[in-house]
């Protein structure tokens, strides 16, 4: 939720929870009776999958979690937690974010854009897991997220970090670090802190179609 200084800082105020890197939002399983927005830091969700966690997404600032709870279901189905040195959240109970839904139609539009964009995420999820190859699945991936934000031009900048492209895809971290480092040692794309630079996304395209390829001819 975009709000000016003032306004957040008296929500703060009313709402407001601060927590540093590491620290627990909330745990998977637990009840769900609250509504997070993000003033400062990013989030991570967890999901434990046969006793192993993975990230499911990194969230940043404007961005809303914590959804189930205006639903039935009411136990979080994921674990939140602090990334970064510093996380400023708002902590609304149900009741107090419906009351807000209805006073700001824009938090409505900005929940309803960002719960089409986590769908839209999962249905890109599902096709990468049918890619059996990991270089494939982080190309398609990064192609697909230069596509979102400029769908004409080159070169694209991503804000996206190693760990945030693998929580996308459901790779660990180290994997998708080494397939991002063949992708710069090839010049496809280049890093500077946590912006990564696509140069030509039509060559991306085509060593995705090259790979796939190679996949083919392995079944032969």
């Amino acid at each position: 939720m975009e709000t000016d200084a003032k306004n957040a800082d008296r929500l703060f105020e009313k709402f407001g929870r601060s927590y540093e890197g590491g620290d627990l939002i909330f745990a998977e399983g637990e009840p769900c009776n609250e509504i997070f927005m993000i003033l400062e830091g990013r989030v991570r969700l967890i999901k434990k999958v046969r006793q192993v966690e993975r990230d499911i997404a990194i969230l940043r600032t404007d961005e809303i979690f914590g959804e189930h709870a205006l639903t039935d279901t009411r136990l979080h189905p994921v674990s939140a937690v602090a990334f970064g040195k510093v996380c400023r959240l708002l902590a609304l109970k149900t009741e107090d974010f419906r009351a807000l839904l209805k006073q700001q139609s824009e938090l409505a539009l900005k929940l309803i854009n960002q719960l089409i964009r986590r769908l839209e995420a999962a249905e890109d999820r599902i096709e990468n897991m049918m890619l059996k190859d990991s270089q494939s699945k982080i190309v398609n991936a990064l192609i697909r997220l230069a596509q979102q934000v400029s769908p004409d031009k080159t070169p694209v900048q991503l804000e996206v970090t190693p760990m945030e492209l693998a929580s996308k895809i459901g790779l660990d971290v180290d994997t998708t670090k080494q397939g991002i480092i063949y992708l710069r040692d090839n010049q496809y794309l280049s890093l500077s802190n946590e912006v990564l630079e696509i140069h030509d996304v039509e060559a991306l395209q085509q060593y995705y179609q090259l790979i796939g390829m190679k996949e083919e001819l392995k079944k032969e």
